[in-house]
C-alpha cells in the first residue's frame, strides 16, 4: 500500500559550516519520519563544507552557489524541493528526535494552517548546556498571529515546517544585499497575513548560541535597521497594524539595547534604550534598563547577580 503521508523536503543553507553541518544533517536523517530529500545549499563557502557533506548519500543533495546570502540560498533550495512540506534548518542547529513526526501530525490535525513551529532550546556550542527554553522568554501563540508576530519574532527558524503552497503564495524569502538580516521574520509576517499557524509545544530544536555570531556595535546597529524596516514594511502592507507600530519598534530598540548592555557597549546601549523609552514610555522595565546603562559597572554586576538569584529561585522547577 502506498505511503499517503505528506512528503517533506528539508532545506539547509550553509556558509563556512564545516564545523556544524554534519551534525545538522544527521539530526534530520535520525528522524522517525522519512524525508524525501535534504537539500544542502552551499552559499559560496571557502572552508571544507563541501568535503564534509560529500560522504552523505541519498536523500542528501549538495548544491553549490556563488555567495548571495542565506535568503537566496534558501530560495534556491525551495525551487529544488519536491516535497509537499518544506522544513528549514540552520546549518549550526539540530533537530531532536520526533520533531518532524510531531509537526506533520499537527498540520494534518489543522488542515487550515499553512505552517507549524515548535518550541526550542537555546544551547551552547557543544549543545551539552541548555541555557533557556525559548517559550520562557516569549509567548508562543498559534492561529492567526500577525499582530503578535509584529511585536516579536517568536518562531524559531529551524523549527519551521511550511506548506509549499504557503511559500509559493508569498514568493519565498526576499533577496538582496540589504536583505541578509532577519529575513525569516519578514517571511513569517507575510505568511501570517494569509495563513494561521499551529504549534508543537515541546522543545524539539537545539539552537546554538556560539562565538561565531557577530557581536560588534556595527553589526547590532545593522540588525536594528533591518528589523525596523521589516516592521515599517509590514505596517505599510497592513494599515490595521499601525496602532502597534511604536510598541513594535520599542521592542526592537529595547532588545538591541539590552544586548549592547550585556556586551559592555554602554554608549550604544544608552542610545538604543533611550529610543525604546521614547517610543513606548509606559513600561517601567524599559526605564530600568535605560537607567542601568548609566550605572557604574560594579552596580550593574550586583544587580545582575540579584536577577540571576531571583530567576533561579522562581524557576527552580521549570526543567524538573
Amino acid at each position: 500500500m502506498a505511503d499517503e503521508r505528506p512528503t517533506v523536503s528539508v532545506v539547509i543553507a550553509a556558509y563556512n559550516a564545516e564545523r556544524w553541518i554534519a551534525g545538522a544533517i544527521r539530526s534530520v536523517l535520525g528522524q522517525d519520519y522519512p524525508v524525501l530529500e535534504v537539500i544542502v545549499v552551499d552559499d559560496g563557502s571557502t572552508d571544507a563544507t563541501r568535503e564534509v557533506v560529500a560522504p552523505f548519500q541519498e536523500p542528501v543533495r549538495y548544491v553549490f552557489q556563488e555567495n548571495a546570502g542565506s535568503a537566496a540560498a534558501r530560495n534556491h533550495g525551495i525551487r529544488l524541493a519536491r516535497g509537499e512540506l518544506v522544513a528549514f534548518l540552520d546549518a549550526d542547529d539540530l533537530w531532536l528526535p520526533g520533531k518532524l513526526a510531531a509537526q506533520v501530525a499537527c498540520l494534518q490535525a489543522h488542515p487550515d494552517c499553512g505552517w507549524c513551529y515548535t518550541d526550542a532550546w537555546l544551547v551552547d556550542a557543544s549543545t551539552r548546556s541548555k541555557k533557556v527554553r525559548l517559550s520562557q522568554l516569549a509567548a508562543m501563540p498559534e492561529g492567526w498571529v500577525l499582530e503578535a508576530l509584529l511585536l516579536s519574532n517568536f518562531v524559531p527558524f529551524s523549527s519551521a515546517l511550511v506548506r509549499r503552497e504557503a511559500l509559493e503564495a508569498v514568493g519565498g524569502f526576499r533577496e538582496g544585499p540589504d536583505r541578509r538580516i532577519s529575513e525569516d521574520w519578514d517571511l513569517w509576517l507575510r505568511i501570517a497575513a494569509h495563513y494561521p499557524v499551529c504549534r508543537v509545544a515541546e522543545p524539539l530544536v537545539l539552537i546554538r548560541d556560539h562565538a561565531d555570531r557577530k557581536t560588534g556595535t556595527a553589526a547590532l546597529d545593522e540588525l536594528v535597521c533591518a528589523r525596523v524596516r521589516i516592521v515599517e514594511e509590514a505596517v505599510a502592507r497592513h494599515p490595521e497594524l499601525r496602532r502597534l507600530r511604536r510598541v513594535a519598534l520599542a521592542g526592537i530598540y529595547e532588545g538591541a539595547g539590552r544586548k549592547a548592555l550585556v556586551r559592555g557597549h554602554r554608549a550604544q546601549a544608552r542610545r538604543l534604550l533611550g529610543r525604546a523609552v521614547q517610543m513606548d514610555p509606559g513600561r517601567l522595565r524599559r526605564w530600568g534598563y535605560w537607567l542601568a546603562a548609566w550605572m557604574p559597572a560594579a552596580v550593574r554586576r550586583l544587580a545582575g547577580r540579584l536577577r540571576s538569584w531571583w530567576w533561579q529561585r522562581t524557576h527552580a522547577n521549570v526543567n524538573a
